[in-house]
């Protein structure tokens, strides 16, 4: 067995021993109104109507209602402990996205293993039986699959792309519109090639040599075929029987939910200390070394964090997309002065073992969160 393999066993163990560990062991109050909604969809089906409010005939949309069903079900079949191990997997399942996705991107063992255990400790707040614990992964895989599309042109893509679509419209709709957001980054790419490559505004601004910016402005190819998703995948919205997709977030921002709901209220910068020190790292690393930037990677970085600011419920769009943006630049950066620092390192762990002793440390915590 090659080390590359001993160490994607190892990666996998950690990943899932640590996010049992910390994953919650107590279930939300929303988790029990969950159960309860799900219950009357399976028996009832959506009427659009709030049953279980103290004021009688309220609408309601059922923004998430296959993930009430889902969660009826398996409460139904397994009680709470069923729902805890669910959130479990379900944990599981998005940390090793995350790591995938990090794999093929920066194709770095070690540093893939770094942002999956950042991602472990920075998203167990997220890890509660709610409908994001499901669609974040999918978010995940979204930008991955952009980014294939971009490259290799292939139509299959685009099929993943829409059911990625037409599942979060029925399992979180309230986040659908997100989906969009994240297309934004390699759409404007696109358009500021298309401006300075044109011939007038070039002459106009005298732009020369942009070409010899550390801010790389490429040519977004098969754009039609990003554009052509794009599309279909706002047709998704229409097959769920939510009827929200399109409105919820105007009807959202013209409520005052805003200043009510804890995960609308704009981020406290100071209380999240890690969020601080990834963008320090970033600006440090463009800083002091020569390291190219896509335009498409300024524009997702500098979204996600402008969302963060505007409301913290985004911080888990951050920590599992942008976050892998800003490590693939610091290792862009840093391999400019060392290209090998980073295997030998892998390397030096496989080979001393010292995985295992990780790993039992690992376990040892585990034990620990769990029982004390």
């Amino acid at each position: 067995m090659n080390n590359k393999i001993k160490y994607r066993i190892f990666a996998i163990i950690s990943i899932i021993l640590l996010c049992i560990g910390l994953t919650f062991k107590y279930l939300q109050n929303d988790t029990f109104y969950i159960i309860k909604l799900g219950d009357y969809i399976v028996h009832h089906g959506i009427d659009n109507i709030d049953h279980y409010s103290w004021i009688s005939n309220l609408s309601y949309t059922y923004p998430h209602w296959l993930y009430d069903v889902f969660i009826y079900y398996i409460y139904h079949y397994f009680g709470c402990f069923g729902i805890y191990v669910s959130t479990i997997i379900f944990f599981i399942i998005l940390i090793l996205v995350v790591y995938y996705v990090s794999l093929k991107m920066i194709r770095n063992e070690l540093l893939s293993l770094l942002i999956s255990i950042i991602c472990i400790f920075r998203l167990s707040a997220f890890a509660v039986a709610r409908a994001q614990i499901i669609s974040l992964p999918m978010f995940v895989l979204e930008v991955y699959f952009i980014n294939k599309l971009i490259k290799t042109s292939n139509n299959k893509y685009i099929v993943y792309l829409c059911i990625l679509s037409l599942l979060i419209a029925n399992i979180h709709g309230t986040a659908w519109l997100m989906y969009f957001v994240l297309f934004l980054p390699f759409f404007g790419e696109y358009f500021f090639y298309r401006i300075v490559n044109n011939k007038k505004i070039r002459k106009l601004y005298k732009i020369d040599n942009y070409k010899n910016s550390r801010i790389i402005i490429e040519n977004v190819k098969n754009i039609k075929k990003v554009f052509a998703s794009f599309g279909l995948c706002f047709l998704m919205g229409i097959f769920t029987p939510s009827r929200i997709c399109y409105s919820y977030v105007f009807r959202i921002m013209m409520g005052n939910s805003q200043s009510v709901l804890l995960e609308h209220l704009p981020l406290t910068v100071i209380d999240h200390p890690f969020f601080i020190v990834s963008l320090l790292l970033l600006i440090i690393a463009l800083i002091f070394t020569n390291v190219k930037l896509k335009l498409r990677e300024v524009f997702m970085i500098c979204g996600l964090t402008l969302m963060c600011l505007i409301s913290m419920r985004h911080l888990a769009f951050f920590y599992s997309i942008g976050i892998i943006y800003i490590v693939l630049i610091i290792y862009r950066a840093l391999i400019s002065i060392d290209d090998d620092t980073f295997n030998v390192l892998g390397n030096i762990i496989i080979n001393n073992k010292l995985y295992l002793v990780i790993i039992v440390v690992v376990i040892i915590m585990i034990f620990v969160s769990q029982f004390y």
